[in-house]
Order: C-alpha cells, then sequence, then structure tokens
C-alpha cells in the first residue's frame, strides 16, 4: 500500500506550473548569507574555493550548510527549481535533512519556519506553498545541509513581485567543528544549531563543520581568521581527534593561529556530547574524560578562551539527544542553540 493514498500529507508536491516567473540571479535578487566568500566565488562553497585545504574539507565544503537566500515577495505561492549533485544518501538522516530546502517567514517578531521540500530527487521542480494571501513577507530559504547545490531558482506567481531583502550584521560568529556542527543529523536545514543560532542572535553565523574531516587543520584556521568581522568562535571538534594526541598538537596551534589575527575574538571549545556507549565500555568513558581534561587545560592558557563541557550542556536529555549515540537530533541541536543564544546576548548586555 501506498503511503501517500493514505496520507495526503506525505505527498512530495512535485509541480511544473508554465505561470510560475523564476528568480535564479543571486546577487541581483537575493541576499546570500552564510557564505563569506561567496562574491569572491561565485559558487556555494563555504571555504574559498582556493584555499589549501585536503580533498575531503573540499568536498564539503560545497555543502552550504547554515547558508541562506533572504528576499520578499508577495507572491501566492513560491517554487523552486533545484540541481544538486545527489538525492540523499545516509540511512540515518532524512532526505530533507540531507539535501532539503527550508523556508522561514518573519512575522513581525521572529523567522518562522514554512515548509520544506518533502522530494528525494537530484532534480526537481516543486512549489514550497501556495494559497498565500497576497501580501509582502519576509523569507529566508535554507540551503542543504549534506549536499552539493549546484543550482536553484526561486519562482513566483508572474505577476507578484520578488525583491532583495535583509542586511548583513557587522559581526559574525564563527561555528567550526565535525559533522555535528555540519548538522548530522537534523530533520532539515533550518535545524541545525548554527542555524537556529542564526535566527535568534543579530549577528552573522558561518557554519564551517565538516563532518568528519574537521581536524584542527591550521590552514582552516588561517581561512578562518580571515573573516574580519569574526567575534565569536565556536569549536567543537573533539570526535574526529579523539586518537593520539591530535588534540594537544593541534588545539593550541589553530587557536594561536586565529588570535594572532584577530585580537578580540572570544572563542569557545566545546568537548564531546554525550555518548551513551560510555556508560558500558570503559574505555569509551576513561578517553572522553581524558580529552575533556585535555582541553579544558588548553582553554585555561588564554584569557579569551572558554571550554564549554558538551556532556554537562546535554546531560539532562539522558542520552535521547541522538540519532545514533552520536550525532544530533533536532532536540540536541535546539538546546546547543539555546545555550549559545543565551550565552553571546549576555556578553552584548
Amino acid at each position: 500500500m501506498d503511503i501517500k493514498k493514505i496520507d495526503k500529507n506525505m505527498i512530495d508536491g512535485e509541480k511544473n506550473d508554465s505561470s510560475v516567473k523564476w528568480y535564479n540571479n543571486y546577487r541581483e535578487d537575493f541576499q546570500v548569507h552564510g557564505l563569506y566568500w561567496f562574491d569572491q566565488n561565485h559558487s556555494f562553497c563555504r571555504l574559498r574555493e582556493q584555499a589549501n585545504i585536503s580533498d575531503n574539507v573540499n568536498h564539503l565544503a560545497y555543502h552550504p550548510s547554515g547558508a541562506f537566500l533572504s528576499f520578499m515577495t508577495d507572491s501566492p505561492s513560491i517554487s523552486l527549481c533545484v540541481s544538486l549533485s545527489s538525492a540523499a544518501y545516509m540511512s540515518h538522516m532524512s532526505a530533507c535533512g540531507q539535501c532539503g530546502l527550508d523556508l522561514y517567514f518573519w512575522d513581525g517578531k521572529n523567522f518562522v519556519f514554512l515548509a520544506t521540500t518533502k522530494i528525494n530527487k537530484a532534480e526537481y521542480e516543486i512549489t514550497m506553498i501556495d494559497h498565500l494571501p497576497k501580501k509582502m513577507r519576509y523569507y529566508r530559504l535554507y540551503l542543504p545541509t549534506y549536499t552539493k547545490l549546484i543550482d536553484i531558482a526561486v519562482g513566483i506567481n508572474s505577476q507578484a513581485q520578488l525583491k532583495k531583502w535583509g542586511f548583513f550584521y557587522p559581526e559574525a560568529v564563527v561555528c567550526y567543528g565535525t559533522s555535528i556542527t555540519q548538522g548530522g543529523c537534523v530533520t532539515r536545514p533550518g535545524m541545525s544549531y548554527p542555524s537556529i543560532l542564526g535566527r535568534n542572535i543579530e549577528y552573522e553565523v558561518y557554519n564551517l563543520g565538516f563532518s568528519g574531516s574537521a581536524k584542527l587543520e591550521q590552514s582552516i584556521a588561517q581561512e578562518i581568521a580571515t573573516i574580519k568581522e569574526m567575534k565569536y568562535l565556536i569549536i567543537e571538534a573533539e570526535a574526529n581527534c579523539e586518537q593520539g594526541n591530535l588534540l594537544e598538537k593541534r588545539l593550541p596551534v589553530f587557536i594561536d593561529t586565529v588570535n594572532q589575527a584577530n585580537k578580540k575574538v572570544k572563542i569557545y571549545v566545546i568537548s564531546h556530547y554525550p555518548r551513551p556507549d560510555s556508560l558500558i565500555k570503559d574505555e569509551v568513558k576513561k578517553l572522553m574524560k581524558l580529552n575533556a581534561t585535555i582541553q579544558k587545560n588548553i582553554c585555561k592558557k588564554y584569557q579569551n578562551v572558554e571550554f564549554i563541557d558538551g556532556k554537562k550542556l546535554l546531560k539532562k536529555f539522558a542520552y535521547e539527544e541522538t540519532v545514533d549515540g552520536v550525532h544530533l537530533t533536532d532536540l540536541g541541536f535546539y538546546e546547543v542553540a539555546k545555550f549559545f543564544s543565551k550565552k553571546l546576548k549576555k556578553k552584548n548586555d
């Protein structure tokens, strides 16, 4: 039995409408956020395309996690024409989470989730929302978390208007880290902690999570250090640097590289989030404790660096905040975003 025949809400919504007018001039039609090097790259790459980085990081940099298009329109419907490098390919993360796009609108006080792309194809046209009362509204369209975006066009009613909207905040938060920072495993793009954080605070937020390839390389620190607007840097890299003495070797160099270029930046280092296998495996428990101690001791050497205990941060959920014992669900991401939203707002009071 096809579930789409039982529940109409399960229908993916793919549609081709000849009355739609398409917009895909990113610089003229939209304000592009979350891609610091966008004007230089002319692509949706999250790092400078000529950067000295590994092949794996380069591949992941083209997943535009945390980036969004900002625009305003009075159209009663909003459609998308999307070209991706692939459809969803991971079993523990939904297609919406991996390669979907999220639409939010401004209700006068907050950005509110409106629709997501319920479809799992590399290329498609889809009507995200329709039958809206004709009124000018402000929108954010979040881009895919875990696949390369090749091209995108936004379609509106041919009689409606679409205009670039939004401005860039003068200061920025940079989130660097593992697959968790990149957004594994959100149900949809707008739910990663950097994306939620970007809706809660008045800063530009750049998601520089690079899955299993974020290993505190100095070359990445050098790229991050060029973000002149950066006021806060959040580092979450322990899961990729657990073995050997990578944390001891690389974390101080990473911090020093950023500090040399930015004398006013505040840095937060997060240790590993809770792991349920640490309750059973003594070696995991010992390793987490050791790595937390290493990071804490390194942070103590700097006046501008603060250690955040990831285990304590999510302790209240009793290990229910992951999809697989490691990667966070929306529950965990929301709590991390709430924690940093309060912390960064308090710093500016």
